[in-house]
């Protein structure tokens, strides 16, 4: 899917800056903003409509019942989130020197990681506990989608549920009030068929009020910003899967493994730049394509080897 390989590159980029994004070149800075103004809420809201069309649909309800979704969904998001986790405590012991959050080894440490994802040694954890949220909730989408009534007002309520809710990082409770509207709306989207309907208008428009979209809300509010990058996205892809359909083929089956793997990647990359003496942007753009095609040539060996505990372990079936 051709939104799924964008949402992954915006991803990476976001995980990119050699130092504080803030504090590097100008272009980097953009970069990053660009990236964590909407990158996130796209990345759930295909994942709604993903979930839609592959796990909660009338035509699939028979075929994946609540507890198949649930083991399903708990071995290629909770087992390897588990594992990478681990791998991530190791690599802050080993190098705790190179790491802005020093952590040590010990009970409560990773008890604590567990019950605050977002305090984890390996920080977007958050991301996958939040998506299984999502995926627990299966009962409640089939319910809620099943006409454009109920779909219209709990739009509204996860609307207010974005504005209003507890910050608490518990378990990311707060943050599946916060993501809620964007992975409602991807289901909605693939629900009344949204995408096949857009297809029918001229593709530019999409994108074009993307554009519009994003420039109002950098003056007025941060989540009309993210609508625009939503829609500026989605508009994009229709594009590209019409005239381009192979765009991002090269890593786009591979994102969640690029999710899991790549800030491991990118973070050799760091560490070279630190200790050696590198011009910034060719380092830059290496951080990118270490952070996609590392995982993905790791996914491949794989996939040769076709081990499945291992296959399991970076999410591959």
């Amino acid at each position: 899917m051709i939104l799924q390989g964008w949402a992954m590159l915006w991803v990476v980029i976001g995980h990119a800056p050699l130092g504080d994004p803030e504090s590097g070149p100008l272009w980097v800075t953009m970069l990053y903003r660009f990236a964590y103004s909407f990158h996130m809420p796209l990345f759930m809201m295909v994942s709604g409509y993903l979930f839609y069309s592959t796990r909660i649909s009338n035509e699939l309800e028979k075929e994946w019942p609540y507890h198949r979704i649930i083991r399903d969904k708990s071995v290629r998001l909770l087992l390897p989130g588990f594992i990478f986790s681990l791998v991530a405590l190791a690599t802050k012991v080993a190098f705790p020197s190179e790491m802005s959050r020093q952590t040590g080894i010990s009970t409560n440490e990773l008890v604590h990681g567990f019950v605050y994802p977002y305090d984890n040694p390996l920080r977007e954890l958050w991301f996958i506990v939040t998506l299984f949220w999502f995926f627990l909730l299966a009962p409640l989408w089939r319910f809620t989608l099943s006409n454009l009534w109920t779909i219209c007002m709990s739009s509204l309520f996860f609307v207010v549920l974005y504005f209003w809710h507890p910050n608490t990082e518990f378990l990311c409770i707060g943050r599946v009030f916060r993501y809620g509207i964007w992975f409602y709306l991807g289901l909605a989207a693939s629900r009344i068929d949204a995408v096949e309907k857009l297809i029918e208008k001229p593709l530019w428009i999409v994108p074009l009020v993307g554009v519009l979209l994003y420039v109002v809300g950098m003056m007025i509010n941060s989540i009309i910003t993210t609508m625009g990058g939503i829609a500026f996205s989605f508009g994009l892809a229709l594009i590209l899967d019409r005239f381009l359909s192979r765009a991002f083929f090269s890593f786009r089956n591979y994102t969640y493994q690029i999710f899991l793997m790549g800030i491991f990647a990118q973070f050799v990359v760091k560490i070279v730049y630190r200790h050696v003496e590198l011009p910034y942007l060719p380092t830059y753009l290496l951080c990118v394509a270490f952070g996609l095609y590392v995982p993905v040539l790791v996914s491949k060996l794989l996939e040769w080897k076709n081990w499945k505990p291992l296959l399991l372990c970076v999410g591959l079936k």
